[in-house]
């Protein structure tokens, strides 16, 4: 009989975490738009001549129109052909972009490939970074928890990703069933003085969701030795002079 309620306890655990994870994973790195765009303007800028940047703007456009249009597949094949056509570093945007427009239209397979085409293609060390973490949020659901963390162990401490690291670190640990490491590694992000304020303040939510921080056991207190008396030498016995001889 034990054992029937030892295992309901253990699905109530389990779909407990697996809630908490679909309330908070889908906005794990949203803080990846910003840097897309943000490396996009800079690397355009920086590595092709401003007529080619007017006619792949244009083009860029067009299939972000089609992507708001809810035309998902269509937006894809777009940023698709646009990242084939444009190469390099700019290219690499653009398969970004297909790789999230695939992802919208549900597959995420296919998304998944192109994130990885990104991520051993590019020659960008911050674009191969968010192409590896926008992968593993896309397999989160899905993929076992060794391929997960293979993927964010290859991202390695690349500068201005660490937090988010951790973060989709503790969601596999969530994943995993284990809890008390989540917690720790959700406690080092907001901790974390270089991560951006909103991620801080998800991490803190999802580990006073799942009971705060660990509890750190404190040094046994040292008993101090008696004044004068020897730390190896027991207490004596005898009586001192003023209390007098004893009964």
């Amino acid at each position: 009989m034990s054992d029937i309620f030892q295992e309901i306890d253990e699905d109530l655990r389990r779909d407990r975490l697996m809630q908490i994870w679909r309330r908070y994973g889908t906005a794990i790195v949203a803080l990846g738009i910003g840097l897309v765009v943000g490396v996009g303007a800079f690397i355009g800028w920086r590595n092709y001549t401003e007529s080619r940047l007017d006619s792949q703007a244009v083009a860029m456009a067009d299939a972000a129109r089609l992507l708001g249009e809810g035309k998902h597949a269509e937006a894809a094949a777009a940023f698709t052909a646009l990242a084939n056509e444009a190469g390099g570093a700019y290219g690499d945007l653009a398969m970004l972009d297909a790789a999230a427009a695939t992802l919208d239209a549900g597959d995420i397979a296919g998304a998944v490939v192109l994130y990885d085409r990104v991520a051993t293609g590019t020659k960008d060390d911050s674009l191969r970074a968010l192409a590896r973490l926008l992968a593993v949020q896309a397999l989160m659901d899905s993929a076992p928890v060794a391929d997960l963390d293979s993927r964010l162990d290859a991202i390695g401490e690349r500068a201005g990703f660490v937090p988010a690291t951790k973060e989709l670190r503790a969601y596999v640990r969530l994943k995993a069933g284990a809890v008390d490491a989540a917690r720790g590694l959700l406690a080092e992000v907001v901790d974390d003085a270089t991560a951006p304020a909103r991620l801080k303040n998800r991490a803190k939510e999802v580990l006073d969701a799942l009971g705060g921080r660990l509890a750190i056991e404190a040094p046994a207190a040292e008993t101090p030795a008696a004044e004068g008396a020897s730390p190896d030498q027991p207490p004596s016995d005898q009586p001192s002079e003023s209390e007098g001889p004893r009964p």
